[in-house]
């Protein structure tokens, strides 16, 4: 749990909320992780991540519109933290994702109500999750 603390501690959630309020930037950021999506790793949670792709996407070209706006700002910062290639453990090196699973996992867990109530509305995401 300690890479938790760590991405709570730092300025991650600062960087998350300039995004949420920020459309230009937020529009970004999809595209980021659309090409992240189009690479190979962290499969184990492709389908997960392919849902934090379709969230982020609807509420950038504002198809989604009844978002909790404290789930938007921790899924953006785990997805600015998966994207960024500074973390608390180089993707290069061995077990380098680590620390970008728990991450995204912890978010996912956090915003797992609003993710569920997107899934209702949500009908061309493509991929299962």
């Amino acid at each position: 749990m300690s890479f938790i603390v760590d991405f709570l501690q730092s300025n991650w959630i600062t960087k998350a909320t300039k995004c949420a309020y920020n459309l230009r930037r937020l529009k970004a950021l999809v595209f980021q992780l659309g090409l992240f999506l189009s690479r190979k790793g962290l499969s184990h949670l492709r389908g997960q991540l392919n849902l934090m792709y379709c969230y982020l996407r609807d509420i950038a070209t504002g198809k989604y519109k009844d978002y909790d706006i404290c789930s938007l700002i921790y899924i953006i910062a785990a997805t600015l933290y998966l994207l960024s290639p500074v973390d608390m453990i180089p993707d290069f090196l061995p077990m380098g994702f680590v620390d970008d699973t728990a991450i995204i996992i912890w978010a996912l867990n956090v915003s797992s109500k609003e993710l569920e109530r997107y899934k209702k509305q949500a009908s061309d995401c493509g991929e299962s999750y």
